[in-house]
């Protein structure tokens, strides 16, 4: 490749040397191989040689040489590069070929790329050694002796900032804190005494007043029992003359009670005779409302056999429903003998207010019985329409949900055998294409082993290289350690001797001084 770039900047090189021969056609004719028997078509065919050649553009006499025959045919003259270029174009490549150019591409720009960055380190550091040796003015100087002091304030910062130190400064604020608080707490003693003097005469003053205040109560406690005592022989009075007045009055109403208790006797008397004749009535009415039911749960027993002689597929069903109508007489049944019984009890209420209504409530009483028989022989009659209809729906279900089943398995069948044939070819399908798969990346990876090992080897030595350079920054940053180990020694050193000049307690500082700065400046 390296020669086909040179032969093609050659190649321009000379062509640029040369300008274009001014004849007819404006084009050199001895591109074409035209026979002109000239100085100036000697001189072009010359340039021509040269060019191909890749000699220089200085004028010689051209030697002297034999005529030639000049061919008949017109023969073209290409330069190296063009014909290479023709024959890369014209080659066709495999994947393989071009992926072996491809790694050689990528292997060349990362050659170039390591080497220039070599190259701008170097630059980097001749620039730094020569800027270090080339003498400075007394404004880079002024400039300097700033930076310096800056730069120490912010180490001075910097070593504040240490969690360390900031550790120490508060074991130191601590420390100061407990001498504060001891001579707090002998300020608080003193004032307590003080205090608790205080308070015990004021309790001596207050035992005084209260006793004071209990003499007091005792005599008004004492007035006020004699004044209770005088109240109640007043009530003691009033509560005799009361009593004898209810005593009186209670005579009296015993009197009229007695008189009343005979009145209600005979009423009660009449009552009862009346109560009597009106059960009977009942007792009448329920034995024929008894035997009216017992008539028509005999019809409907024979009606319900018939139908489970017809509809023998439902016969559960109709048992139940018989069953469920059974219970529902009897319980209308005994409703209704309780109504009776409300009825006849209301019909004797009435008569005590007004027998002239008797009969026209035992008309009613009646109609609304007869109205309940109605209402529930209806109610029969519907629910057997009811059963019937509902046998009969079951019946036309169940005939559609066979031909329902029938149809759906035909359906899965034909779905099944269609997704049997569809997996089928899939499966095929997918088999080829793994095949072609498989032996396309087989080509591949073989191919692309080679440039692969030659990019491992390149990177192996990079880290090799950068575990030297690890290995360096790792001894600076080991000396780095012990120097700020020790610089945090002597902050602390420095903080003790503050805070003891300070006037705090020494026994405060032990936790300080015993502080292991290593532990706590990797904690």
């Amino acid at each position: 490749m390296e020669q086909v770039a040179s032969a093609r900047t050659q190649g321009t090189s000379s062509s640029r040397r040369y300008r274009r021969l001014a004849s007819k056609e404006s084009v050199d004719d001895a591109l074409f191989g035209r026979s002109v028997k000239s100085r100036d078509g000697d001189r072009s065919r010359q340039a021509g040689r040269d060019i191909v050649r890749g000699s220089s553009n200085q004028e010689t006499e051209p030697p002297p040489t034999k005529k030639k025959n000049v061919p008949a045919t017109i023969a073209t003259v290409l330069p190296p590069h063009e014909l290479s270029r023709i024959r890369g174009t014209t080659r066709i490549l495999t994947d393989a070929e071009r992926e072996a150019i491809a790694a050689k591409k990528e292997e060349d720009t990362e050659k170039l790329r390591i080497h220039a960055r070599a190259r701008k380190q170097h630059m980097m550091e001749r620039a730094a050694e020569a800027a270090t040796r080339a003498p400075k003015s007394d404004i880079e100087q002024i400039f300097d002796a700033e930076n310096d002091a800056i730069r120490k304030r912010a180490a001075m910062l910097k070593d504040q900032a240490h969690d360390s130190v900031k550790l120490m400064k508060t074991l130191g604020a601590r420390a100061a804190a407990f001498t504060i608080r001891d001579e707090q707490i002998k300020r608080k003693h003193a004032i307590e005494e003080v205090e608790a003097m205080q308070h015990e005469k004021l309790n001596v003053m207050m035992e005084i007043d209260r006793l004071q205040g209990l003499k007091r109560q005792e005599e008004v406690a004492e007035a006020k029992r004699l004044k209770r005592i005088r109240d109640r022989e007043v009530l003691e009075d009033q509560i005799r003359e009361r009593k004898l007045a209810k005593e009186a009055e209670q005579k009296a109403i015993e009197k009229e009670a007695e008189d009343m208790l005979q009145k209600i006797r005979d009423a009660q008397r009449d009552d009862e005779r009346k109560e009597k004749e009106k059960f009977e009535r009942a007792t009448r009415s329920m034995e024929e409302i008894k035997r009216f039911n017992e008539s028509a749960m005999a019809r409907k027993a024979e009606q319900a056999r018939l139908l489970a002689l017809e509809e023998e597929k439902v016969v559960a069903y109709q048992r139940k429903k018989a069953e469920d109508a059974r219970l529902r007489e009897e319980d209308e049944a005994r409703k209704r003998h309780e109504a009776e019984l409300r009825c006849a009890k209301l019909r004797s209420t009435q008569e005590k207010a007004a027998n002239e209504k008797a009969q026209l409530d035992e008309l009613r009483a009646k109609r609304a019985v007869e109205a309940r028989e109605r209402a529930a022989r209806d109610a029969d009659v519907a629910r057997e329409v009811k059963a019937r209809k509902e046998a009969e729906e079951l019946r036309i279900s169940r005939e559609a949900q066979a031909m329902h089943r029938q149809r759906s398995k035909v359906q899965e069948a034909l779905q099944q055998k269609q997704e049997y044939e569809s997996i089928i070819h899939q499966v095929d399908w997918q088999k080829k294409q793994f095949q072609d798969k498989e032996a396309t990346d087989a080509t591949k990876r073989a191919s692309h082993r080679l440039a692969l090992q030659k990019q491992i080897d390149d990177k192996q030595k990079l880290v090799k290289e950068k575990f030297v350079r690890v290995q360096l920054e790792g001894k600076a940053l080991k000396q780095e350690y012990a120097d700020e180990l020790a610089k945090l020694e002597r902050i602390r050193i420095e903080e003790v001797a503050e805070l003891e000049e300070a006037g705090v307690n020494p026994s405060y500082l032990s936790e300080m001084k015993a502080l292991d700065i290593a532990k706590a400046r990797d904690r």
